[in-house]
């Protein structure tokens, strides 16, 4: 337990001095930015990145594993401080540490889609779910942008062809994992938008049968304008 104590606390030390050498433009602070952009570094950035990615993977005893440190702070600092400017510098170091890492890039787009940015998000969990096509949790997030982006989009056929692509996400993950519950809550939405109300209220009973914490009222109360609940899903949900 001491040994991982010091660990974080010298991977902190290391992400401070990482974070403020990624700015290579006034006012721009590319650590914010997947892959820092893509923007060229100059040599002292390089310098410092080298001695950041040396040190990390000598602590962590690899360099993947050093980036799987970094994948979990991101996770955290996005779940439970909600503080999406860390989350995105930490998934930086880690793809910095092991650019083949996917689960950096289902990180680059979950929060791409936190940032508005859902073209870019749609775009990363796209790349996720090719490398990590068996995890139904990419290809809910998948579908869950698609979705968005479909709702976005001024092109009707693009947006159709979306939503049906965000619709295969969803069967996909079924099949893997059924009882992931945002998957059925996810995908109501999804199917509201397609206008299909009566296989919407499908998906809302079966996230209710799995505890229905993901389901939001107002989405809830928007689909029954559309279409009050089937009489049949009523008499399910009575004791």
């Amino acid at each position: 337990m001491k040994h991982t104590h010091i660990f974080l606390v010298v991977l902190l030390c290391l992400t401070w001095v990482t974070s403020l050498s990624a700015q290579s433009k006034p006012g721009l602070d590319t650590s914010l930015i997947p892959m820092y952009g893509g923007i060229e570094k100059d040599v002292g950035q390089k310098i410092a990145d080298a001695e950041f990615v040396a040190e990390a993977g000598k602590l962590a005893g690899s360099r993947q594993k050093a980036s799987e440190e970094f994948v979990k702070k991101g996770w955290e600092a996005f779940f439970s401080k909600r503080d999406l400017m860390m989350a995105m510098r930490r998934f930086n170091q880690a793809w910095l540490l092991n650019p083949e890492n996917s689960d950096v890039l289902w990180g680059f787009g979950v929060l791409s889609g936190a940032m508005n940015k859902i073209d870019d998000s749609v775009d990363f969990l796209r790349q996720a779910s090719e490398k990590l096509n068996d995890n139904a949790r990419v290809l809910n997030d998948l579908g869950f942008s698609l979705t968005i982006a479909a709702d976005l989009c001024g092109d009707p056929d693009e947006s159709l062809k979306m939503l049906k692509e965000a619709h295969g996400c969803f069967a996909r993950a079924e099949k893997i994992e059924p009882a992931y519950e945002p998957l059925y809550s996810n995908w109501a939405i999804t199917l509201f938008y397609a206008r299909q109300y009566a296989i919407a209220w499908e998906k809302v009973t079966k996230a209710e049968q799995l505890g229905g914490k993901t389901l939001n009222p107002m989405f809830l109360r928007d689909l029954e304008a559309k279409m009050p609940r089937p009489r049949n899903q009523q008499e399910e949900e009575k004791p």
